[in-house]
């Protein structure tokens, strides 16, 4: 662990904490958006280096020397020889915990993204594209939301047409369509990376639910101000008929329940003025420039973050393994070897002068080679040590004493006979009736011994009398079904004799009415060839008694009248 990374993480956190306390005012005085940008400062803090050794420190790596932390997060260079056992690896330990929690965070919400996304796709129907962005309805989506990054898609409910009227489906799809044109699931993938790296911090959970629903404030902001805040009661509407639904880490849902009051109530704030909304931003960018003053890592947090690949690669994670095989290897009593302490090598003698004649050449002495100055993360070598006498167990009457290296002494007593006999109770199972006839029975009794009497008695006779009573009450059932079905097929065929009624008097009546219009028919059929004969006796008449026409034209139009007369007198019925 280094410095650098505990400041880090105490600086982010210091930072959640800031901007959970700011967001609110914030939004009440510059805008949802204002409150939205705040949450950058934790994400700049956590990518921004140590400050350099010319920088005087931060009031943050100030508090962090003042506490000790430096010296409690530094290795130690030498371990103490009078040790009597390898010290724990708490290094190895922690940053196994850690990474395997992060990697287990990242793997659940990928694990989930990809079901979520498989889930929505599934029996979903295109309806529009609108550049890279495609536009489709799905039976799974309860309301509007948007999910993907590299293939963005605006999932719309299957009654999406028929619950929202127009105005508030444009809305509606324009504030989905916002979070894909200001990357706000880029800024989710990023937000859930800085929860990963603090996935056992409560107060990053914390904040992360507030960034969400500042993220959904914010884009509220900007559909008002695309629509007007005139059409504010329409965008209410739909935000409470999307109410509800899952949050998911890459799906921007139009509402959550748990948010619905703050959006609502941010729909009744007035229009933020230009110079209104100038002054939020300077004040954002005051805070963040200060917020990131004020928890700068220091120089010395620079030197141990140039150390931290060399200490995480010199971590030796078999130590846990050796960690967990200890309490197997301790149980078994075995006397360890001593191991042998290597043999100091002898000085060499100094060498007897001889008289010689000649001069021999004495070699020049080679030059001491150079110690290898110690790096800062290393470690002197541990001598070995003697092992640790083992534990000497041994029995005596009623008892048995265990004697520990360090003189620690432990008396465990082992119970009598009597007392083995009081704790496992007698039990007695049989057969047969107690009082009431019940079908089982348990009593429990306790003698002058101190010993339990557990007595269980099975009934058969109550037994069958319950399968009997049972077989009863599933007969009745039978018949009072039977009679229910009986009497529906008594009703249904009494209302079936009725419709017949009914129809053989309607068809009787409608009989009788053809019988009526056929003679009304008729009737009007005979007046009508007495109407046609009284009219061409008339018309034979006048032409009769025309003494101006001429006599052989007389004659034939009399003939024809004639002969008309006689047909309709033969078709007359």
């Amino acid at each position: 662990m280094s410095v650098w990374i505990a400041e880090t993480l105490i600086a982010t956190t210091l930072l959640m904490a800031l901007v959970m306390m700011l967001r609110r005012p914030v939004a009440r005085w510059l805008g949802a958006g204002a409150a939205y940008m705040l949450w950058a400062l934790p994400l700049a803090r956590m990518l921004m280096p140590a400050l350099p050794e010319e920088l005087d420190p931060s009031p943050l790596h100030q508090a962090v020397d003042q506490a000790g932390l430096t010296d409690l997060l530094a290795m130690p260079a030498t371990a103490p020889v009078e040790a009597a056992a390898p010290a724990m690896p708490w290094l190895e330990i922690g940053l196994a915990i850690w990474f395997v929690g992060m990697v287990a965070f990242l793997i659940v919400q990928a694990v989930g993204y990809v079901r979520f996304r498989r889930h929505m796709l599934h029996g979903m129907t295109p309806i529009d594209e609108e550049g890279r962005i495609r536009i489709i309805t799905s039976p799974q989506a309860s309301g509007p939301l948007a999910f993907g990054i590299f293939r963005p898609f605006i999932v719309l409910p299957a009654d999406f047409a028929l619950r929202y009227d127009a105005q508030e489906q444009d809305m509606a799809i324009a504030h989905e369509r916002a979070h894909h044109e200001r990357g706000d699931l880029t800024a989710n993938m990023i937000a859930l990376l800085l929860l990963a790296v603090h996935w056992c911090n409560p107060i990053a959970w914390i904040a992360y639910r507030a960034y969400r629903a500042d993220q959904e404030t914010a884009c509220d902001a900007r559909v008002l101000s695309l629509y007007g805040r005139e059409q504010a009661h329409a965008y209410g509407r739909a935000i409470l008929k999307a109410a509800g639904g899952r949050q998911f880490a890459a799906a921007c849902h139009l509402t959550r329940i748990n948010a619905l009051k703050g959006r609502l109530k941010m729909l009744s704030n007035h229009d933020m003025s230009l110079r209104r909304i100038s002054w939020g931003m300077a004040a954002v960018a005051l805070v963040t420039a200060t917020g990131l003053a004020l928890t700068a890592s220091g120089s010395r947090a620079a030197q141990q973050m140039a150390a931290l690949t060399d200490k995480v690669d010199g971590a030796d994670f078999a130590r846990l393994t050796d960690l967990v095989a200890q309490p197997a290897e301790a149980s078994i009593p075995a006397v360890a070897a001593v191991p042998a302490v290597p043999a100091v090598p002898a000085v060499p003698a100094a060498p007897v002068a001889h008289a010689v004649t000649d001069p021999v050449p004495v070699p020049a002495p080679m030059a001491p080679v150079a110690p290898v100055p110690p790096t800062v993360d290393m470690t002197a070598p541990i001598p070995p040590v003697p092992p640790v006498p083992p534990v000497s167990v041994r029995s005596e009457k009623g008892r048995i004493v265990v004697t520990h290296a360090n003189g620690r002494v432990e008396t465990h007593r082992i119970p009598t006979e009597a007392e083995i006999a009081r704790m496992v109770p007698v039990v007695d199972v049989r057969e047969g009736c107690d009082a009431g006839k019940q079908s089982t029975t348990r009593s429990e009794t306790v003698d002058a011994n101190g010993r339990r009497h557990i007595r269980v008695r099975i009934c058969k006779a109550g037994i069958e009398r319950a399968a009997q009573q049972a077989g009863q009450q599933a007969e009745r059932a039978a018949r009072q079904a039977e009679w229910q079905a009986q009497m529906a097929a008594e009703r249904a065929q009494g209302e079936a004799d009725r419709a017949a009624r009914r129809a053989e008097l309607q068809a009787d009546r409608a009989e009788r009415q053809a019988d009526m219009d056929a003679a009304r028919a008729d009737r009007a059929a005979r007046n009508a060839h007495v109407a046609a004969i009284s009219g061409l006796r008339s018309a034979r008449a006048q032409i009769a008694a025309n003494t101006s026409m001429p006599r052989d034209a007389r004659a034939e139009a009399l003939r024809e009248i004639d002969r008309s007369i006689a047909e309709l007198r033969s078709e007359q019925p």
